[in-house]
């Protein structure tokens, strides 16, 4: 009889490994269709404009017209209904100080990637802070001066070296925590130049030339400041104009009229809706020098676009993306319009960097 224990022993051994073989297998099931229901929920989570680029999933464009509240109304609503999300991407200029605010709102900053497009100031001390990644900005400055300078130039029948493609590029930086200090610390100097030529006589002579933008913002007032400043080194007047609701309407009416005005030899616009605006620009360019700066209007007939080139500008921010999420991750992209050709062509570059797509001629 004793010597039959250690077989019952034995067996009974056998059978409970046997038994935790089989709880395990069918844990592992479970665990495995939960997994697949998580995935499949997920996937059936994401909007129908959801696009997927490489490792990344750009889950929608929000835009606001322009209007800052709806900017970060836009930011909130994102936070809530996509609480996994991994990157907030401004393409103007304001669109991440807005996206910063929602996150500060709920105790979030830092914890969503932050990534941006032009010199707001908020988004240079966000940088400073650490609480955005970094920023791919532009040179407004020189926006405002070389436009002066060119179409001084282009009435005066001097020689213009353009392109073929009509269009002369001002290169854009990428700002990150590194190098946020210099450059603002430039920024600033830039700023007081143009302050000191606003401060002085303006000119009542020389050629007449108006800079035409698309919308208030502070972005704007260093391109202000580089047209005062070239009043001043080219003894000329160039009138600095707004659309204050940021409707290419009111744009509109603001070309009609600078056209009826006497003496007027050329505009530099950045146009809202360039499809849309080839009559209006169409009948600028018959009566003075027309340049577009900032956004192209390429189907009118201005003479030729200075400015960034936004699509290159796109691939920087698609370049900030990967570096701040190697691994991929969700992605919200936020702007103000459209219907603007420079939005569009960010937002392009932006897709096809994070697709790896090579960049054509």
């Amino acid at each position: 009889m004793l010597h039959r224990l250690p077989n019952i022993f034995t067996r009974s051994l056998f059978l409970l490994f046997a038994l935790l073989f089989v709880i395990g297998s069918l844990m592992s099931c479970s665990d495995s269709s939960t997994k697949k229901n998580d995935q499949a929920n997920e996937k059936s989570d994401l909007p129908q404009t959801a696009i997927k680029a490489g490792k990344y999933i750009i889950l929608d464009t929000r835009t606001d017209q322009g209007d800052r509240a709806t900017a970060k109304k836009n930011a909130e609503n994102t936070l809530k209904k996509y609480p996994s999300l991994d990157a907030m991407v401004g393409l103007w200029a304001y669109n991440v100080p807005q996206c910063l605010e929602a996150l500060k709102d709920v105790g979030k900053e830092g914890k969503v990637k932050l990534i941006s497009f032009d010199e707001d100031e908020l988004t240079l001390q966000g940088i400073k802070d650490g609480h955005i990644v970094g920023t791919v900005v532009q040179q407004p400055y020189e926006f405002g001066y070389q436009s002066v300078k060119y179409l001084k130039a282009l009435v005066e029948n001097q020689t213009v070296d353009i392109p073929d493609n009509k269009q002369l590029d001002i290169p854009t930086k990428v700002i990150k925590q590194e190098n946020v200090e210099d450059f603002w610390s430039n920024l600033k100097s830039l700023q007081k130049l143009g302050q000191q030529a606003n401060n002085s006589p303006r000119p009542t002579e020389g050629h007449y030339f108006a800079f035409v933008v698309n919308l208030p913002d502070p972005f704007w007032s260093y391109a202000r400041a580089g047209c005062y400043k070239a009043e001043q080194d080219f003894n000329l007047v160039c009138d600095f104009k707004i659309p204050h609701d940021g409707s290419s309407t009111e744009q509109n009416r603001i070309l009609e009229t600078l056209i009826q005005k006497e003496g007027l030899a050329g505009i530099a616009v950045s146009p809202l809706d360039p499809k849309n605006q080839t009559e209006i620009l169409n009948k600028v360019a018959e009566k003075v020098k027309l340049i577009c700066h900032d956004s192209d209007a390429p189907e009118s007939n201005r003479l030729f676009y200075l400015g960034t080139n936004n699509y290159l500008g796109g691939r920087q921010v698609g370049k900030l993306i990967k570096e701040a999420l190697p691994e991929g991750g969700q992605i919200m992209i936020f702007v103000g319009k459209m219907d603007v050709l420079n939005a569009q062509q960010r937002r392009q570059g932006l897709i096809d960097e994070l697709m790896d797509k090579p960049i054509s001629g």
